[in-house]
């Protein structure tokens, strides 16, 4: 909490977008605070038929395509197995 506020997170928000960005990925999908996401140009996944396969606030689950020659795709979002969700 005594870090808010002082663009750390924003600015580590933008790192991880352009260096997947350069690594090739078309997409992005966050679980996270629905307020904050959105002014990096997230929106709810669950418009574009995405979805988690456990149960969250629809609110909370949101996506970006990187490149706009390759939308969102359709489909079920899995955690890698270390995460034991």
């Amino acid at each position: 909490p005594e870090h808010q506020n002082s663009g750390a997170g924003a600015a580590a928000v933008r790192a991880a977008l352009a260096a997947a960005g350069r690594l090739g990925e078309h997409h992005v999908v966050v679980l996270g605070h629905p307020e904050y996401y959105p002014r990096f140009g997230f929106g709810r996944a669950s418009a574009h038929g995405i979805r988690l396969s456990i149960d969250v606030p629809d609110e909370a689950l949101m996506a970006l395509t990187l490149d706009a020659a390759h939308p969102l795709p359709a489909g079920t979002v899995r955690y890698a197995a270390p995460f034991g969700i």
